[in-house]
């Protein structure tokens, strides 16, 4: 029985290019997702903000509406910073598609997943110091993540 599957580079390369696109439109619908959640997060600063400028209403209430509303913008912006972790990852692995098609030896092909193995641990290492960057914005301004809220 004869295989199914591509039989020629050129067939290959043709279907790793089409995935490749595919790829990328992903890599953008992420992006465009992330910028949403921004956004949305920025909209409910603002709007915690406002609140914080009403007095006619009751300092307990108005601690509710804070807490609330903090805990939802934090929500926003972690979504936001995995979307766009995720849109990187998806580009680094766009980029490595590419330059996996076009290279012609064993030795340039070494070189590359070396080189990726760099960039990737590079961009964990990007990664963690924006965690510790929010950490310190979270300590910083007493903004509570959801886990040290308490739940019935």
């Amino acid at each position: 029985m004869a295989c199914p599957l591509l039989h020629t580079f050129d067939e290959i390369q043709a279907l790793v290019t089409k995935f490749i696109d595919e790829d990328i439109i992903r890599q953008k619908a992420l992006m465009e997702l992330a910028v949403q959640f921004e956004n949305a997060s920025a909209a409910k600063s603002d709007f915690r903000k406002a609140y914080e400028k009403c007095y006619d209403i009751t300092h307990e209430s108005r601690a509710l509406i804070d807490t609330f509303l903090k805990q939802e913008s934090n929500k926003d912006y972690d979504m936001n910073l995995a979307l766009y972790r995720k849109a990187a990852k998806i580009e680094n692995q766009t980029e490595s598609k590419f330059e996996l098609l076009e290279l012609q030896d064993e030795e340039a092909l070494r070189q590359t997943l070396e080189e990726k193995a760099r960039a990737e641990k590079e961009l964990e290492e990007k990664m963690k110091q924006q965690k510790a960057e929010y950490e310190l914005f979270t300590l910083e301004f007493e903004v509570q993540s959801d886990s040290e809220y308490e739940t019935d």
